[in-house]
C-alpha cells in the first residue's frame, strides 16, 4: 500500500513539475513577444521619426533655395517695375498737370507689380499646394514663369487626377520649383512642359524643356558642381518619398526629368 501511495505522490509530482515547466515556457514565450512587438513599434516609431526629420529637412533645403531664385526675382523684375513706377512718379511731379494716359500708365506698372507679388507669396506658400493640391499648384506656377520671362509653359494631365498624400505633393512641388528654377538658370529653353501621369498603380511626373541639353556622363563626374549637386539633391528628395528620379538629356535638343511614385492599393 506505501508502494502504491509513492507511486501517486510521483505520479503527481512530476505532473505538477511538468504543468509547471508548460505555464513558465508559456509565460517565457508570451513576454518575449510581447517585448519583440514592444521593439517593433519602438523601431517603427524611430523610423517615422527620422522619415518625418528628413522630409522637414528636405522641405527646408528646397525652401531655402527657393527664397535664394525669389529674391533674384524681386531685385529683378519686381525691383525693376518698382524703379519705373517711381521714374514715372516722379515725372508727374515735374509736371503741372497728368494726363489721364499717365496716370493708367503708373496704374498698370503698380497692378503689375502687385500681380508679381501675389504670385511669389503663393509659390512660397506650402498651404496653397495642401488646399488645392499639387496640379493647381504646379499650373499657377508655369502661369507665374509664363508671365514673368519670355518662356511658354505648358502643363498637360493624363489619366484621372487624384490626390497624393499631402507632404508628398508639397515635396515634389518644392523638387519641380527646383528643376524650374534650374532650367530657368541653366538650359537656356523657349518651351517648358509638365506631364502628370496618372495611373492606378503608379504617378508619373515629367518636367522638359528644349533648352541646349547637357552630357550627363560629365555632370555625374563633376557631382560637386552646382548642377550636379542640384540633381543630386532632386533624386535624394524624390527617393526620400518613397519614388525614383530618370534623366534624360541630348545636347542641343533638351532635358526630361522623369519623377515616378508608387501608388498604394
Amino acid at each position: 500500500m506505501s508502494a502504491e501511495i509513492n507511486e501517486v505522490i510521483i505520479i503527481v509530482l512530476a505532473g505538477t513539475f511538468l504543468m509547471l515547466l508548460l505555464l513558465t515556457f508559456i509565460f517565457s514565450f508570451f513576454f518575449l513577444h510581447q517585448r519583440r512587438q514592444l521593439q517593433n513599434i519602438q523601431e517603427k516609431a524611430a523610423l517615422h521619426a527620422q522619415y518625418q526629420q528628413e522630409i522637414l529637412q528636405s522641405q527646408i533645403e528646397i525652401q531655402n533655395q527657393t527664397l535664394q531664385h525669389i529674391s533674384g526675382e524681386l531685385h529683378d523684375n519686381i525691383g525693376q517695375l518698382l524703379s519705373v513706377a517711381r521714374l514715372q512718379l516722379n515725372m508727374l511731379e515735374e509736371e503741372e498737370k497728368a494726363t489721364p494716359a499717365q496716370i493708367r500708365e503708373v496704374n498698370d506698372v503698380i497692378d503689375k507689380t502687385i500681380h508679381e507679388l501675389r504670385a511669389l507669396s503663393k509659390s512660397l506658400d506650402g498651404d496653397f499646394v495642401k488646399d488645392f493640391g499639387l496640379m493647381e499648384s504646379l499650373s499657377h506656377e508655369l502661369q507665374r514663369i509664363r508671365t514673368m520671362s519670355k518662356y511658354q509653359t505648358e502643363i498637360i494631365t493624363e489619366g484621372e487626377p487624384y490626390r497624393l498624400e499631402g507632404q508628398k505633393e508639397i515635396v515634389l512641388f518644392r523638387v519641380v520649383q527646383e528643376i524650374l528654377n534650374n532650367t530657368l538658370k541653366h538650359a537656356a529653353a523657349k518651351n517648358i512642359k509638365v506631364t502628370l501621369q496618372y495611373e492606378p498603380t503608379q504617378f508619373t511626373l515629367m518636367v522638359q524643356d528644349d533648352g541646349k541639353g547637357f552630357d550627363f556622363e560629365k555632370l555625374k563626374s563633376r557631382e560637386m558642381t552646382e548642377s550636379g549637386a542640384g540633381l543630386r539633391n532632386i533624386k535624394r528628395r524624390t527617393e526620400l518619398i518613397g519614388g525614383n528620379c530618370q534623366l534624360e538629356s541630348t545636347l542641343g535638343i533638351g532635358t526630361k526629368i522623369r519623377l515616378q511614385l508608387p501608388i498604394a492599393s
